[in-house]
């Protein structure tokens, strides 16, 4: 136990670092903050500058505020969990450095645990990023951070699952789009409500649906259960995915 402990954290320490330093790691934190700030510049002040007033512009600033906190969430999400796992296991693969922890006596579970981990991390850190850039009242931090990490655990498994499945980082772009864009879905429930009843039944749309009820002080009321259900749903399917796969994928690498 102690030497898988140890080893887990030399791994977590050299993804670190290959974090930091990989320059396609570094585009994949910044993009979510870089899309938050072109957001609150451009629709940021939409309501003021439409002329309302009193309940009117309280009740649009409202949906405005919702939006880009949930914008922020799911571009945290989507495109840090999706890049920095797909490509950077992906790249690891190339470079024969995976096949060479496993040659070590490194277990799959210790790199998917390590990999995993720092991918929440920045997750988490990113999305904090985005919530003071989306102007979020800093008493839903906690919830915001909490439904952040709650909602990246099933794109994370299935994102270990994808890098484990890519054969080069060509692959590994390949595979990143559909993840990105399936958690980017919930962004696009205010253009219909056929798109909104959708949307709640994805990946983060559970997340993105219980933030909502957060920022509204209802989330502890009974609309929140099937939001939760589905979040949860995702997260147990997510680990069944990883569960039956990782094992196989590690093994043919």
């Amino acid at each position: 136990m102690n030497a898988t402990l140890r080893r887990v954290g030399a791994l977590v320490d050299k993804d670190l670092m290959d974090l930091i330093k990989n320059p396609t790691m570094l585009v994949a934190l910044l993009m979510p903050i870089g899309f938050m700030l072109l957001f609150r510049l451009v629709i940021g002040d939409t309501a003021a500058d439409a002329g309302l007033t009193g309940a009117d512009l309280a009740s649009v600033s409202g949906e405005i505020d919702k939006f880009l906190l949930g914008s922020g969430l799911c571009m945290s999400i989507g495109m840090v969990a999706s890049m920095v796992l797909i490509y950077g296991i992906a790249e690891e693969k190339e470079k024969h450095t995976l096949r060479t922890l496993m040659l070590a006596n490194v277990g799959a579970g210790e790199v998917a645990a390590s990999k995993g981990g720092v991918a929440l991390l920045a997750v988490v850190a990113v999305g904090a990023a985005c919530f003071f850039l989306a102007g979020g009242e800093p008493g839903l931090l906690p919830v915001y951070l909490a439904l952040t990490a709650l909602g990246a655990v099933p794109v994370v498994l299935i994102s270990l699952v994808l890098g484990l499945a890519s054969r080069d980082q060509m692959t590994a772009g390949f595979y990143s789009v559909p993840v990105l864009l399936l958690a980017l879905v919930p962004t696009f429930g205010m253009a219909s409500e056929a798109i909104k009843t959708v949307a709640s039944f994805t990946p983060l749309g559970g997340v993105y649906d219980l933030l909502g009820l957060a920022y509204d002080g209802h989330l502890l009321s009974a609309d929140a259960l099937m939001p939760l259900a589905v979040t949860l749903a995702w997260a147990i399917a997510g680990a069944a995915v990883f569960a039956a796969l990782y094992r196989r994928l590690a093994r043919d690498n």
